[in-house]
């Protein structure tokens, strides 16, 4: 992730340093100080300069604007959140599968029968990991 100063910011996202002073004020840009007094910006702000940029080539109120940031602001925080539990229901799977692989030979001791209730437990379960799949996404 890049880190810049107010001033590498103020020029990548061709805007003035007091622009990005404003909008920090008004609670639209986040930074970071460090020991040493300085403002450092994420790439997190760049884009939202992008954003506000755009939107007020849209002339739309500067209140408008710092809302609809917020949203997606959530809107990235949940849709991160839901990738680590995606990233982390795919590990379960793979090691589902690993285990089902080491059991394969007792599963072909099984009499059909016995083949029959173990299919429908796995189909249960796999029922409801697709369900949760099916929330998540």
């Amino acid at each position: 992730m890049n880190i810049y100063r107010i001033g590498q910011l103020a020029e990548l996202a061709n805007v003035s340093k007091r622009t990005i002073d404003y909008y920090t004020q008004l609670g639209m840009l986040n930074y970071e100080k460090s020991g040493s007094r300085y403002r450092y910006y994420t790439e997190d702000a760049l884009n939202r300069l992008q954003m506000i940029n755009r939107y007020k080539e849209q002339n739309m109120p500067l209140t408008e604007i710092k809302e609809r940031l917020h949203v997606w602001s959530e809107t990235t925080v949940v849709s991160d959140q839901v990738l680590v539990k995606v990233d982390k229901i795919s590990s379960d799977i793979k090691e589902l599968e690993k285990e089902l692989l080491e059991l394969k030979p007792l599963l072909d001791q099984l009499d059909d029968q016995q083949l029959k209730f173990a299919a429908k437990q796995l189909s249960v379960r796999g029922g409801s990991l697709l369900s949760i799949i099916t929330m998540l996404t």
